[in-house]
């Protein structure tokens, strides 16, 4: 199994209008990436309990969507072919994504100066749906923001304490908070 690439604790705040309604990503990835996950963990320092399982594995295209419950991963996972490095995924009406958020994408894709998205980095925007226990995942680009899935998680999004990035990562650019 691959080592842990970057771990971030959430800050906790119980009032729920101060609480983290958007995580957003970006990151390079090793040369001939295979893989990457990004884990919401409900403890910060054990892995027994996932809200929210989201990896990609690259060379077929596939987003795999899971949780995992006192250490064994629920049998009800969700497979996606899907290609989020197109720059054209489905569109998700009831999305609210922030200006703000777009001109980070695209200062991050101007620093990067990369040649190909396809294989060397992904950025990605979580959005916390507390209301209705979901994850909503968009892809971030410089032409705007993709709806990749959204995903309803067997914990309280409320449980999550931190966030883990696994596999072919080579550095995560960005890592930024937003809140209500």
């Amino acid at each position: 199994m691959p080592d842990v690439k970057f771990f971030s604790i959430l800050p906790t705040n119980a009032n729920a209008s101060d609480r983290v309604t958007r995580m957003s990503i970006s990151a390079n990835l090793l040369q001939d990436a295979q893989q990457y996950s990004v884990n919401f963990v409900n403890s910060t320092d054990c892995t027994d309990n996932i809200s929210y399982h989201f990896k990609v594995i690259i060379p077929t295209q596939t987003i795999i969507e899971n949780y995992k419950r006192n250490g064994e991963w629920s049998s009800l996972q969700k497979d996606t072919e899907l290609n989020i490095f197109d720059g054209t995924g489905a569109s998700d009406k009831n999305s609210h994504l922030t200006q703000s958020f777009a001109r980070m994408i695209s200062e991050i894709d101007e620093a990067l100066t990369l040649t190909s998205s396809t294989e060397s980095s992904f950025c990605l925007e979580f959005v916390f749906d507390y209301a209705n226990s979901m994850m909503h995942v968009y892809q971030g680009r410089d032409s705007g923001h993709n709806f990749i899935t959204k995903y309803e998680t067997l914990f309280s999004l409320s449980d999550i304490q931190a966030v883990q990035v696994w596999g072919d990562v080579q550095k995560v650019n960005q890592f930024a908070l937003s809140y209500n």
